[in-house]
């Protein structure tokens, strides 16, 4: 038996929508795929597991659980699969009380005390993991530190729980390697199997992100270089696209130059993908992101009209979001949006102006995706609900995704909000097939076969 170090898992999502979503747009994660790296550049053996995919089961992931016996298993998990990973801690429990379980990730670091009540979860790391795992592993495996010493995570002690001082953030993201591709079992599988991240945190404020919450209101960024010189690894591995997963990965404009210029200097004959913020563009700087090999870009709108754009803190205008579409449409650059339904300030009045900026934006060529306003841990309509008056009815955690409404507004009911997303997603459907995200298809076609609105 060859016995393992630290087993890293990704925790599955029980949600049908996401498992469809999941076969067209899945990306390998690189956030254990970064500590899975950063573990072994110490001589710490690891193993990762993505359990996203579908005929990678709870009993596949104990046959190498027993095969491997880890001293140390990592969960990573979001609200959404926040329970699959209690299910898959307390299997493991019971059969191996000694493996110790780590948890991290979004949701525990906001909640990290239901995670400890579980009582199958020893430690959980919040925010950025790299230093405080491999330091959790120092203690834990080669007793090299001592627990008082350790920073940026939550434990029981005699039934108290004692959450350590933060660990300070990495400021030099160049600093820590490229994930090694090569932990990544099924990189072939994935949709979208080369990713890359080029920062972190977000510099936005907006309401129902906890982006900026989770890097304690930092935004760093990697170098132009050091983005490029992993883009040339990717391309050593045989690939020539990149999706670049960052929330905002054109926030600094100055950064964004820089590595326009360097790509272009470098000349890969790769394609990439990134998110962006209306804002920051001009038709200049789509036109020399598309001379670097910019060939498809998603745009956060969220809403159709300014006053429901400020109520989200969107710091945009409408007529940012108009020009930003047409150009994309002139210079045939592929773009994507985001609309949010059922936001605390919404009304049937501002979904239909919602509803029309997508059918704006879907007739240039858009590709457009309605999603479900859901209070995520960490977020400001979590942490003051009451304030945005809204009362929670589903308290239930499989259920907090972005396709499921769960709280009643000021203006709507659940059931309002959800009929609306509904309708909204067959309206735009019906019109303009060709601009729904293809991950959607078959949801949406099942909306409308049940008749559901």
């Amino acid at each position: 038996m060859n016995e393992l170090d630290i087993l890293l898992a990704l925790a599955p999502s029980p949600n049908p929508g996401l498992m469809i979503s999941f076969e067209y747009q899945g990306m390998p994660p690189l956030g254990i795929g970064y500590l899975g790296t950063y573990l072994s550049k110490f001589n710490y053996s690891v193993k990762l597991i993505d359990m996203s995919f579908r005929d990678v089961t709870i009993n596949t992931f104990m046959k190498t659980v027993e095969s491997k016996r880890p001293k140390m298993i990592g969960l990573s998990c979001t609200t959404e699969t926040y329970l699959s990973a209690v299910q898959i801690a307390s299997i493991v429990k019971s059969k191996y009380p000694d493996i110790i379980i780590v948890f991290g990730g979004p949701h525990v670091s906001f909640e990290y005390e239901a995670a400890l009540s579980t009582g199958v979860v020893d430690f959980v790391i919040c925010n950025e993991g790299e230093i405080s795992l491999k330091e959790l592993c120092d203690y834990c495996i080669r007793k090299e530190r001592r627990l008082e010493d350790l920073k940026g995570i939550v434990y029981k002690k005699d039934g108290k729980t004692i959450c350590a001082p933060s660990q300070p953030l990495i400021c030099d993201l160049d600093e820590i390697p490229f994930p090694d591709r090569k932990l990544f079992d099924k990189l072939e599988s994935y949709a979208h199997p080369a990713t890359c991240s080029t920062s972190r945190g977000c510099p936005g404020k907006c309401i129902f992100c906890a982006a900026s919450a989770l890097s304690g209101g930092k935004y760093r960024l990697r170098s132009a270089k050091n983005v490029v010189q992993e883009f040339a690894y990717l391309k050593s591995l045989g690939f020539n696209h990149v999706e670049i997963i960052d929330d905002t990965m054109t926030a600094s404009v100055k950064r964004l130059n820089e590595f326009l210029d360097e790509l272009i200097s470098q000349d890969l004959g790769m394609t990439w993908y990134c998110e962006s913020r209306v804002d920051v563009m001009t038709k200049e700087l789509l036109t020399k992101m598309k001379k670097a090999g910019l060939n498809n870009i998603q745009f956060g709108v969220e809403a159709g009209s300014q006053k429901m754009l400020d109520s989200l803190k969107k710091n945009i205008t409408m007529e940012q979001i108009r020009n930003v579409f047409n150009w994309c449409n002139e210079l045939r650059i592929m773009s994507s949006t985001n609309m949010i339904i059922g936001q605390p300030y919404d009304t049937p009045e501002t979904i239909n102006d919602t509803l029309n900026i997508a059918e704006e934006v879907a007739s240039l060529g858009a590709s457009v995706n309605f999603t479900v306003c859901t209070p995520f841990p960490g977020t400001a309509l979590w942490e003051h609900k009451e304030d945005y008056n809204i009362k929670i009815l589903d308290n239930d955690l499989n259920h907090y995704s972005t396709f499921c409404a769960v709280y009643d507004s000021k203006y709507m009911k659940a059931k309002e909000i959800q009929n609306a997303y509904y309708k909204s997603t067959v309206d735009l459907h019906r019109r303009h097939p060709k601009n729904i995200n293809p991950s959607l298809q078959r949801y949406i076609r099942r909306i409308d076969a049940f008749n559901f609105i």
